[in-house]
């Protein structure tokens, strides 16, 4: 028992250390907008995660189209209205990156050569780049 909670007090002191340690800038949301932020955030990763499927299936335009559908502007809940005017930018940088990787799936042949793959690649870490930005910036509370 006294194992057990020793263990529970140093797991909460390296949890407080490491938040206390974290320079991100700190977003306070109301909770209700906090859900849908989160959701929002999780949705963008499972459209990323097809998005990298596909690719890998050889479906370029497939992958440029859930982009599109799913991750470029146009498709936000208002939820920016609430958000620091960087963050705001960071995001729409982000939206812009992918509706940037749709047009360019377009011009891409199927089967991909190796050029194609380039471009796709080179899109898609357009993407991951804007989202490692934020996420290094930004932490909701």
């Amino acid at each position: 028992m006294r194992k057990t909670v020793l263990a529970a007090v140093m797991l909460s002191v390296l949890a407080v250390s490491a938040r206390a340690d974290d320079n991100r800038i700190a977003i306070d949301l109301p909770p209700d907008i906090k859900a849908r932020f989160l959701e929002q955030m999780r949705t963008h990763m499972n459209a990323l995660n097809d998005v990298i499927h596909l690719m890998a299936a050889g479906k370029v335009r497939e992958a440029g189209s859930v982009a599109s559908s799913e991750m470029a502007t146009g498709k936000g809940k208002g939820i920016g209205r609430f958000m620091p005017p960087e963050f705001r930018e960071m995001g729409f940088d982000y939206h812009r990156s992918a509706g940037d990787f749709a047009r360019l799936t377009a011009e891409i042949s199927e089967p991909m050569d190796a050029a194609g793959w380039e471009k796709a690649v080179g899109g898609v870490a357009q993407i991951t780049a804007r989202c490692s930005a934020c996420h290094a910036t930004f932490r909701v509370k």
